[in-house]
C-alpha cells in the first residue's frame, strides 16, 4: 500500500543530530569498558567504579533514543515514499551493511579480543613468576617461596584485580587456600570489584574452599561494589559464568559448578543438597518471570552470534513488523490515534505501564540497569517488546507534526531529573548502589521501584535529548551534518579498533581519565579519517548513507 504523498518535509536537523550523538555514545560506552571493574577483553590497570556508571547511565537510555528516532524516520520514508520504497531503502541501508559487517567487522571484533586476552596471560606469564599464578595454579611450594621474598599476602592481580586467596578459590585449590589462611591471609580481603574469595568459591561452586572460607569466618551476605552478594553469585547465568572462566582460564564444567553451587546454598543456611534451596533464593526466582527468562538463556536467544551489531538486526524485523502493521491498518481503515496521546504529557500515562511490562522480566538473574541485551539468531521478546515501543512511538510521533516541539518542551527539568535523580535512585535499587539495595521506601521495595525507575528513566532522557537538540541543533550546521554522516560507519567500524587501543595503554602508568580519552580521541580521530578518504565516496559510503559528491569532482 502506497499512502497519499504529503507535501515534502523540512528535515529535521535536531533529530539526526540526536541519532548521530546516540551511535558515538556507543563508542564512548564501549571505550570505557576496559576501565570499569566489568567482564571485557581487556582489563586495564587502573580501574575505577565511576566508568561502571557511566556504562549504566549511557546504556539506560541510548539504544532506546535510537530506536525512537529510527520509527520516525521509518514513518518519515514511508510516507514520503511508499512501503516499496521504504523495503528498498532499508534493505540496501540496513540489512546489505549487517551482512557485510558479519563476515568483516564481527571476526576482526572475536580476533582482536582472542588476541588481548591471550597476549595479557602470555606477557605476565613471561613477566613474572606471581604468587598469584602460583595460587591459581595450586602451587602451594611457590606461594611460599613468593611470601618468604615479601609479596603482598592481599595484594591484587594486576591484570584482574583478584588477590591470592580469591584466585585460589576461583580455581579450587583448597591447600592454597588453608595455607594463605594459616599464614593471616585476610577472609574477608576484597578484590578491585569489591568481590571476597567467597564470592569467587561460590561464583564457580568450589564447595571444598568455600567450606575452608567458612569455618574462617567468610561472610555469605558481603558486598561487592555492584552490591552482590556470595549467595547472588551462586545464580549467575551460564553464559557469563562460562564467559569469566574461560577470560581467568580457569577449569569450568557446568555439571561440576551447578552441584558445587547447590552443595554451597546448603553451607550458607539455605536449603541441603537435594531439596529446593527455597531459602537461598530471591522472591522473584519462584515467578513464572523468571522462568521464562531461563528459558531465555536457550542457544537461538544467548548464543552471542551478533555483537554490537545486533541493533541491526532487531531494525530488520521492526521495518518488516512495520510495514506489516501499517499494510494492515490502511486495509482496515484504522483511525490515527488523537494527537494528544503522543504530544502532551498524558503519554507518560500510557508509555510508562507499557513499558513496566517488558522491564519486569529484565535484571531477574543479574542485577543491572537497563535493557537486557539480546545477541542472538532469535531477538528475546521481552527485549523486542522493549524497543519496539520506542519505535512504534517515534512512528506514531511523525505523524504528529510537531512543529512547536511540545515532546522535549521540558529538556531543561528532564535531562537533571534523569541524570541526578532518577538514574542514581534506579540503580541503587537494581542493583544495591549507594547503599540503596534494600529499597528507597522500605525493605522488600527494591525491585518494585528498580522496575518503575528503569522504565521512567529512558523515556525521560529520550524526551529531554530531543528538546535539547532541538534548542541547540535546529539549523543545518556542517559540521553536525558531517559527523551525522559518519556517524553509522564510526559505529560499525570502532570496536576492534576500541579493544586494540585498550590494550595498547593497559600498562601506560597515567591516570585512567586521560587513557580513557586517548583511546576514544585517536579510534574516533582514525575512523574519521578512512571515513573521508575511502568510505565518504566511494561505493561503501554509497550503501551506507546514499551518495555523496566529492568537492570539485
Amino acid at each position: 500500500m502506497t499512502p497519499p504523498a504529503p507535501p515534502p518535509d523540512p528535515r529535521r536537523h535536531d533529530l539526526d543530530a540526536l541519532r548521530a550523538a546516540a551511535m558515538l555514545l556507543g563508542i564512548v560506552l564501549h571505550a570505557g569498558l576496559s576501565f570499569a571493574p566489568f567482564p571485557w577483553p581487556v582489563q586495564d590497570t587502573r580501574q575505577s567504579e565511576s566508568y561502571g556508571l557511566l556504562f549504566a547511565a549511557i546504556h539506560g537510555f541510548r539504544m532506546p533514543v535510537f530506536f525512537l528516532l529510527s520509527g520516525f524516520f521509518t514513518a518519515m520514508l514511508w510516507r514520503r515514499r511508499g512501503l516499496r520504497s521504504l523495503l528498498s531503502h532499508r534493505l540496501r541501508r540496513v540489512f546489505l551493511p549487517f551482512v557485510l559487517a558479519l563476515f568483516t567487522i564481527l571476526p576482526a571484533v572475536n580476533w582482536v579480543s582472542g588476541w588481548a586476552m591471550a597476549s595479557a596471560f602470555e606477557a605476565k606469564a613471561a613477566a613474572e613468576d606471581s604468587i598469584w599464578t602460583a595460587a591459581r595454579d595450586g602451587d602451594t611450594a611457590a606461594v611460599e617461596r613468593h611470601l618468604a621474598d615479601g609479596a603482598d599476602m592481599e595484594g591484587m592481580d594486576p591484570a584482574f584485580g583478584v588477590t591470592p586467596l580469591a584466585w585460589a578459590a576461583l580455581a579450587g585449590r583448597v591447600e592454597v587456600a588453608e595455607g594463605l589462611l594459616a599464614k593471616g591471609a585476610d577472609v574477608h580481603g576484597r578484590g578491585q570489584d569489591g568481590a571476597t574469595p567467597l564470592h569467587a568459591a561460590a561464583f564457580l561452586g568450589r564447595k571444598e574452599v568455600a567450606e575452608v572460607l567458612l569455618r574462617h569466618g567468610a561472610d555469605p551476605a558481603a558486598n561487592n561494589h555492584r552490591g552482590e552478594t556470595p549467595r547472588d553469585a551462586l545464580k549467575a547465568d551460564w553464559e557469563l559464568t562460562r564467559y569469566l572462566a574461560d577470560l581467568l582460564q580457569v577449569e569450568f564444567d557446568e555439571g561440576r559448578v551447578k552441584a558445587g553451587r547447590f552443595e554451597i546454598a546448603g553451607l550458607f543456611g539455605g536449603s541441603a543438597p537435594g531439596d529446593d534451596r527455597e531459602e537461598t533464593a530471591r522472591p522473584e526466582e519462584a515467578s513464572a518471570g523468571f522462568r521464562y527468562v531461563k528459558a531465555m538463556e536457550a542457544p537461538v536467544f544467548s548464543a552471542p552470534l551478533f555483537s554490537h551489531l545486533w541493533f541491526l538486526w532487531f531494525l530488520c524485523w521492526f521495518v518488516l513488523l512495520f510495514a506489516l502493521v501499517t499494510a494492515l491498518t490502511g486495509w482496515l481503515k484504522c483511525p490515527k490515534p488523537p494527537q494528544w496521546l503522543i504530544l502532551s504529557p498524558a503519554r507518560f500515562l500510557w508509555l510508562i505501564p507499557l513499558t513496566l511490562v517488558p522491564q519486569s522480566f529484565m535484571g531477574l538473574i543479574v542485577p543491572g540497569f537497563g535493557a537486557d541485551t539480546s545477541l542472538g539468531l532469535l531477538p528475546m521478546p521481552h527485549v523486542f517488546l522493549y524497543y519496539a515501543l520506542f519505535f512504534a512511538f517515534g512512528a506514531l510521533y511523525f505523524d504528529c507534526d510537531d512543529q512547536d516541539g511540545r515532546v522535549g518542551k521540558w529538556w531543561w527539568l528532564g535531562l537533571p531529573a534523569g541524570l541526578l535523580v532518577l538514574f542514581p535512585l534506579g540503580l541503587g535499587a537494581a542493583t544495591g548502589a549507594f547503599g540503596l539495595g534494600e529499597g528507597i521506601l522500605g525493605p522488600g521495595t527494591a525491585r518494585t521501584e528498580a522496575v518503575v525507575l528503569q522504565a521512567v528513566y529512558p523515556w525521560t532522557m529520550a524526551f529531554a535529548c530531543m528538546g535539547l537538540f532541538r534548542r541547540i541543533c535546529s539549523r543545518e550546521n556542517s559540521r553536525i551534518r558531517y559527523l551525522s554522516d559518519s556517524s553509522y560507519w564510526l559505529y560499525l567500524a570502532h570496536l576492534p579498533l576500541i579493544i586494540g587501543a585498550q590494550f595498547a595503554v593497559r600498562d601506560w602508568p597515567l591516570p585512567s581519565a586521560l587513557k580513557f580519552v586517548l583511546v576514544l580521541v585517536a579510534v574516533t580521530g582514525f575512523l574519521l579519517v578512512v571515513y573521508q578518504v575511502l568510505v565518504r565516496y566511494t561505493w561503501l559510503g554509497r550503501l551506507l548513507t546514499g551518495p555523496r559528491v566529492r568537492p570539485g569532482g
